[in-house]
């Protein structure tokens, strides 16, 4: 009896078994598929607010925003403190003090990228009234002393202003008070991207310009093409009514420490 019994329990519950199971599975079946389920990719998440993904897809972040400090061209308030501490303390045997003051502290220079390769200065000869050969060579002369101060940046003469980072031009006469003038293009954070420099043949009052005049004007106008600005003191090549045949220790110095200084707003 006991034996029958048992053999009679044993197919119901195999049977119970085999129902439980089919519904486990009908119910998976219907249920619908999480995130990361085969056959249902997980839903896109959209970026943190404010913040768009860069390329690539990734979300941009840390990077972007020292971009955008560079790109402002000022300095982090300790950096600036720490420049116009190395400018007041090394500043005082050159004309950078007055260089902030004339530039609305804002120092120009070429970058440090450009110690890679010489910038190019294209000296060209024109028809111009009182033009003379003479006066290439007194800029090839400028241009010589001015790589003997040691900058990270190299003067290299071209013949064509293709591709000239400097190029020098001739003028009858210039339409103000001066001899000479230099027209500086720069970006806004502060490194210069390319010069235009013209001499006048003659000074504003009419006499034609003697070479050593020439020498002066040639030095002048390529310190303010390297980022120099106006010395106070009359015997450095950079004073506004310069005579001077060659660099003072004054304008090396001067260059020496813009070059060491990175270029930018200092306010």
């Amino acid at each position: 009896m006991a034996g029958r019994s048992r053999s009679a329990v044993l197919p119901i519950v195999a049977l119970l078994l085999v129902a439980l199971v089919v519904g486990d599975v009908a119910r998976r079946a219907l249920r619908p598929a999480g995130p990361g389920s085969a056959g249902n990719p997980p839903a896109a998440r959209p970026s943190p607010a404010g913040r768009a993904p860069a390329p690539g897809g990734t979300v941009a972040g840390s990077s972007a925003m020292a971009a955008a400090v560079a790109d402002s061209g000022r300095p982090d308030p300790a950096a600036r403190a720490a420049t116009l501490l190395r400018i007041d303390r090394e500043g005082a045997d050159t004309y950078l003090p007055a260089m902030l003051k004339e530039e609305d502290s804002t120092l120009h220079r070429w970058g440090d990228d450009r110690g890679q390769r010489p910038l190019k200065v294209a000296v060209v000869r024109e028809p111009v009234r009182g033009f003379l050969e003479t006066y290439v060579a007194n800029v090839a002369w400028a241009v010589t002393r001015w790589n003997t101060v040691g900058l990270p940046v190299y003067l290299q003469e071209v013949a064509d202003t293709t591709g000239a980072d400097i190029v020098v031009r001739w003028a009858d006469r210039l339409d103000s008070n001066r001899a000479g003038r230099a027209d500086v293009a720069w970006r806004h954070q502060g490194p210069i991207t390319h010069v235009r420099i013209t001499l006048g043949t003659h000074t504003p009052d009419g006499r034609q310009v003697l070479p050593s005049q020439m020498v002066a004007l040639a030095l002048h106008e390529l310190g303010h093409a390297l980022g120099l600005g106006h010395s106070p003191v009359a015997a450095d090549a950079l004073h506004p009514e310069t005579s001077a045949l060659d660099l003072t220790a004054r304008d090396r110095r001067t260059a020496v420490l813009l070059y060491s200084i990175p270029p930018g707003s200092l306010k």
